[in-house]
Formats: C-alpha cells, sequence, structure tokens
C-alpha cells in the first residue's frame, strides 16, 4: 500500500511539472521546422545586410512543418515583434511577407521565425538574419585638447570636427584652419575692479570668429586664419549617451541652439548688496554636454569627459568626445 502511494505521488509530480510547462520555456534543442526566405525584390532580405537607418526592409518566409502549426513568430534579438496565429486550413505550411523600417540606432539586429504548436511548445525556427544599421554620425572619442601655450605654441588646442583631429597654433593650424571648428582656452581669474563687473573665468571653449571674450589670446595672432563662425549651446538634454544616431543629434541641436553663442563662457551671476557687487561663476566642467553647428552647418553634439585642472599652466587639458551627423 505504501508503494502504491509513492507512486501516486510520483506521478502527480511528474504530471504538475509537466502541466508547468508553457510556450515562454526555454527552447528544446531540436528543431523540425523548415523555413525558407524568398527574395521578391530589392527590399527583401534573405541573409545578412547592412541597411542605413529607417531603410525599408522585407521578410517573405515559408515554413513547413510536419506536426500542425498554431503559431508562427518572426522575433527580433529574442523578442516577439510580429506574430500570426493559424486559425484555418493548412497548418503544415504558412507563407507571410512582413515590411520593417531598419532602426535608427546603429549596430546589428538579429531576426528569425520561430514555430510552435497548438499547445505553445516550440517546433523550430530559422536561421538567424543578422541586419546591421550603419552609422549615420560619426563619433570621436578620448580627443584631447590643451590650453595654448604661449612658449613654443605646440599645444593642440584647436579641433577639427569633420576629421576628429586636434591641431596647434604653430604647426598645424594656419595649414588647418579652415578645417577648424572650434578652440579651447582657459582664462585666469582677474581681480575686480569697483562697480565693474568681473571678468568670467575658466574653461572655455570658442569659434574662431572671436577670441574668448573678453579677454583675446594675444599672443595668438590668427589674423590671416580662416575663422569658421561655429555656434554652441551648453545643455544636457537630451544626455550625451542616449544619442544613438544622426537623427538624435538633429533633434538635440534643434531644441538647443536655438539660443546658441558664438562662445560657451562661464555663466556670469552678478549680485548687489548694500553698494558691493558679488560676481559669481559656473565654469565648464567634466560633465558637461555642448551642442554645436559648425559654419558649413554640420551639427554635432560635445561631451567633456575630464579636466585635469584649473589653471591656465601649458599642461592644463581636457578630454573630450564628439558625435557629428555625417
Amino acid at each position: 500500500m505504501k508503494k502504491n502511494i509513492i507512486l501516486f505521488c510520483a506521478s502527480v509530480m511528474l504530471i504538475s511539472i509537466l502541466a508547468s510547462c508553457s510556450k515562454n520555456s526555454a527552447i528544446p534543442n531540436f528543431n523540425t521546422v523548415t523555413v525558407t526566405f524568398a527574395n521578391n525584390g530589392p527590399k527583401y532580405v534573405t541573409s545578412d545586410i547592412t541597411v542605413n537607418p529607417k531603410d525599408s526592409i522585407q521578410f517573405s518566409y515559408t515554413v513547413t512543418s510536419p506536426i500542425r502549426m498554431q503559431y508562427v513568430y518572426l522575433v527580433k534579438n529574442g523578442s516577439v515583434i510580429l506574430s500570426d496565429t493559424l486559425k484555418s486550413g493548412n497548418k503544415l505550411s504558412f507563407t507571410a511577407t512582413k515590411k520593417l523600417v531598419a532602426d535608427t540606432a546603429n549596430g546589428p539586429f538579429t531576426y528569425a521565425v520561430i514555430a510552435r504548436d497548438t499547445t505553445g511548445y516550440y517546433l523550430g525556427t530559422s536561421k538567424v538574419i543578422t541586419v546591421t544599421t550603419a552609422a549615420d554620425f560619426i563619433y570621436y572619442t578620448n580627443r584631447t585638447l590643451f590650453v595654448p601655450d604661449t612658449v613654443a605654441k605646440v599645444n593642440p588646442c584647436y579641433f577639427n570636427s569633420t576629421l576628429g583631429t586636434v591641431l596647434s597654433y604653430s604647426k598645424t593650424g594656419a595649414a588647418g584652419s579652415a578645417g577648424i571648428d572650434f578652440g579651447y582656452y582657459y582664462n585666469p581669474d582677474s581681480a575686480q575692479t569697483a562697480g565693474v563687473k568681473k571678468t568670467p573665468f575658466g574653461h572655455f571653449l570658442y569659434a574662431l570668429t572671436v577670441s574668448p571674450v573678453p579677454n583675446p589670446i594675444a599672443f595668438y595672432d590668427i589674423s590671416t586664419w580662416t575663422k569658421n563662425a561655429t555656434i554652441f549651446k551648453l545643455s544636457g538634454t537630451p544626455t550625451f549617451a542616449s544619442i544613438l544616431s544622426g537623427g538624435g543629434i538633429k533633434s538635440g541641436c534643434a531644441t538647443n541652439l536655438k539660443t546658441g553663442t558664438s562662445a560657451i563662457i562661464p555663466v556670469v551671476t552678478t549680485t548687489v548688496s548694500s553698494g558691493k557687487q558679488t560676481d559669481s561663476f559656473t565654469p565648464l566642467a567634466s560633465g558637461n554636454v555642448i551642442w554645436f553647428k559648425t559654419a558649413a552647418g554640420k551639427l554635432g553634439v560635445i561631451q567633456i569627459d575630464y579636466i585635469n585642472q584649473n589653471s591656465a599652466a601649458h599642461g592644463t587639458f581636457m578630454t573630450i568626445d564628439v558625435k557629428i551627423v555625417k
């Protein structure tokens, strides 16, 4: 009697385990279906391909199975994006055409077709097709700009956002000035004259159409250089990390550059109390995000990753990342 009870309990446990399985169970290591992809035109995808953001892509596939199918899914990166339920007719074969739009974010995206039976159990899958969206923006990382040095004048303090290169005054600046979109400068602290607003100090990014206001770099003569009128706007919205496409850069610039300027200078706040003027400054700092538009109409965004010190000494530098629309 005791043995029969044990066998009965074991049977109940086995039935419970089987009943707990669902269509969300892990995919077993078998495949009973055949999936073929048809090339019915230039936009149809049958194998790995690289496309541009927002390109039209189409899948035409036929699934055949020796077991009656109930559900056929198109999955992207492992998640179901489109599904079909076979309600009548021949459930051993199914053909569908799906029209999609490629992602705006760059990177590889995998697609596959999965079939399940009437109870939701996995029957098999197609081969995995990788659709890679080509980036529509350029991403420059870890570019280092130094403050202008006054003697050798070799510090790379200018930036060409089209090429992602840094330039110095004496070596490459004059010859490459047509491609310079902005410069970097540190304005040292200055004494305040009574009743006169104090000169802002700190880290500057500026267009060559203006020297950093109000203290020009007198020791760098750029009178014969091409001076591109880049405009800037300091704003952390949207975040730099969230920008994954050229469209994201364009949207951020459209919002932020409505009130752009030709120089990103520290914010100056002046208060007057008992006839005494007090000025406070919020200089550029690590983590700042700056939107810009070049004289050629290129749109981009800068993130200041690191600034090593607050000083006009020739060893002062900042590292930046830049994303710019192609």
